[in-house]
């Protein structure tokens, strides 16, 4: 195993800190998850072999959800030994599992495994990309010497499994998923079983919807706008009329708030290997599906923050791509529906335009598509109005005009297409194809009143924001 951290300095440096500390308060993050509560519990263990007087303590109600289960299932038979529900201004907070709090009391340190843009000036940090948060408290325990029992190896690889969904996400780093294997081998440690306990699927067939679209929730602020995540865990996909219920519960509680500006909820079909992203706001959802377990951490999180942080406006994007494209000798061609050639429009609305944009075709019938390059066998089979349909549009003009990118749009804007029958109404798809990389997107708008033109702009500004982003 590597890492490119001094664990040595590191060690050094964390008793340093807090060696003359009264006492060091050890949190997780709000409704605290499984590696939260077990890297707390190790870092606890470890600098009392440090001699420090430290406590890990939960700070929010508890609740009896996945994280309460699997922490019974290793022997965690009492969490409420550990809650402290009370404030203190002059605790001195060490953070686990997350790098901010809302909580009172003076921040000395953290251990993070979800690098974020944003930075801290604690006395002690140790944020760095890992399996878990419990793994990297491993690392300074190993460094520290101390003195492992199973109890604590088992607490160690459990982290790491149930951030990852026993292995299977792509936040496990291999090198981190050897290490454990290696514990495992080294210690009774029943692998098997953890891995099964880890896969945390989430029995929603037992839940109420609210527990349902609250599952595993976190809070996080980016730049004053307040954002939810939610998931669910499933070895297989749910219905769609199940999923429907639960995005329309969400986006009434994003409505009906004043300062709720995103709610992630993400599906993980843990059976066929994907991942559904719905990104659920006032006026609309963007629901992208993924291929792999994607890590909420690694993965989404930190592009939901660089929407959120990102100060520029759309000519300004538009501006950095021509930049970017132009010096990389890229193009663009777009094949457009219902925007009508809105996307092209706001390119050429930027200086520079002309570098990048080789070609853009407005196919308003199926037939102009077919003419294009669209098999008519997608559109027979998933009709014009779907996310294959954009794909085959995006692939389509991409290789006609032989550009670096293609981006295919169609949907259904508030007029009942004779020609389509049987469609929703106000949804739109879109995709982004590279060279490496395909983008796929389905935008579902709320505001059936809009002007056309609105709900256009609403479709164009999430393109140009992928397009920033890639």
């Amino acid at each position: 195993m590597t890492t490119s951290v001094n664990t040595g300095e590191m060690v050094k440096q964390l008793k340093q800190v807090l060696e003359n500390q009264k006492e060091v308060s050890i949190i997780g993050h709000d409704n605290i998850d499984v590696d939260s509560f077990l890297s707390g519990i190790l870092l606890e263990k470890l600098l009392k072999f440090m001699g420090i007087n430290a406590r890990f303590m939960i700070l929010e109600p508890i609740k009896y959800d996945d994280t309460y289960s699997v922490l019974k299932k290793i022997g965690i038979n009492n969490m409420h030994d550990y809650y402290y529900p009370y404030e203190d201004e002059s605790r001195i907070l060490f953070l686990v599992d997350h790098y901010e709090t809302s909580h009172k009391g003076r921040i000395i340190g953290c251990i993070d495994h979800h690098p974020t843009i944003k930075d801290n000036d604690y006395e002690f940090s140790y944020v760095r990309n890992a399996t878990s948060a419990g793994f990297m408290v491993y690392e300074l325990m190993k460094e520290a010497k101390y003195p492992f029992n199973l109890k604590d190896l088992t607490f160690v690889v459990t982290s790491m499994m149930i951030d990852t969904v026993s292995f299977r996400s792509s936040k496990a780093i291999h090198a981190e998923v050897e290490e454990a294997k290696k514990i495992a081998r080294q210690y009774p440690i029943d692998y098997l079983y953890l891995e099964k306990v880890c896969l945390c699927l989430t029995e929603i067939d037992q839940m109420s919807i609210e527990r349902i679209t609250t599952n595993g929730q976190k809070q996080y602020t980016f730049n004053g706008n307040n954002v939810k995540s939610a998931y669910v865990q499933l070895n297989r996909t749910p219905e769609r009329e199940d999923v429907r219920a639960w995005i329309n519960h969400i986006h009434k509680k994003v409505c009906n708030s004043t300062d709720l500006a995103m709610y992630v909820f993400l599906i993980f079909d843990t059976k066929l290997n994907y991942t559904d992203e719905y990104q659920i706001m006032r006026y609309h959802t963007k629901h992208v599906k993924h291929k792999g377990i994607l890590s909420r951490g690694k993965d989404i999180m930190p592009l939901v923050e660089k929407r959120f942080t990102n100060t520029l406006d759309q000519e300004e994007m538009i501006q950095r791509i021509i930049e970017k494209m132009s010096k990389a000798n890229q193009t663009i061609a777009t094949m457009e529906s219902c925007t009508g050639g809105s996307l092209a429009g706001a390119i050429t609305d930027v200086s520079g335009a002309s570098d990048i944009l080789r070609k853009s075709y407005v196919v308003y019938c199926n037939d102009a598509k077919i003419e294009e390059g669209v098999p008519a066998s997608t559109i027979d089979t998933f009709t014009v109005y779907s996310k294959e349909t954009a794909i085959d549009m995006a692939k389509a003009v991409k290789k006609k005009v032989g550009s670096s990118i293609g981006v295919g749009i169609t949907g259904q804007l508030g007029r009942i297409d004779p020609r389509n029958v049987g469609v929703e109404n106000n949804k739109a798809w879109y995709t982004i194809e590279t060279d490496n990389k395909t983008i796929t997107a389905e935008i579902t708008l709320y505001s059936g009143d809009w002007k056309r033109r609105r709900k256009k702009e609403v479709i164009i500004e999430e393109i140009i924001n992928d397009l920033y982003m890639l």
